[in-house]
């Protein structure tokens, strides 16, 4: 795994953290991602493809508003440039 594209990464999923308009279990996905891609002791591709999976699943929550959508597909595609890097 590239340092500076995890730790860009990191960066991105702390503002989605902050971001009040996420909903709170959205959230709580993506602080489980951030722990397991920051400890890096794991098989980095099973992490991510862990982390791609679960905001995958909850992207598609109906209830989930456009907007969080919008972000979580971006780290999808982030976690996704990391796995191939």
């Amino acid at each position: 795994m590239c340092k500076m594209g995890s730790d860009a990464v990191l960066a991105r999923i702390d503002e989605a953290l902050k971001d009040s308009s996420i909903p709170k279990r959205v959230k709580l996905v993506l602080e489980r991602a951030r722990n397991e891609i920051a400890v890096k002791k794991k098989d980095v591709d099973i992490t991510l493809t862990t982390a791609v999976y679960e905001l995958d699943e909850i992207v598609n929550d109906v209830n989930i508003p456009m907007h969080s959508k919008t972000i979580i597909w971006d780290l999808i595609s982030s976690l996704e440039g990391l796995k191939h890097s």
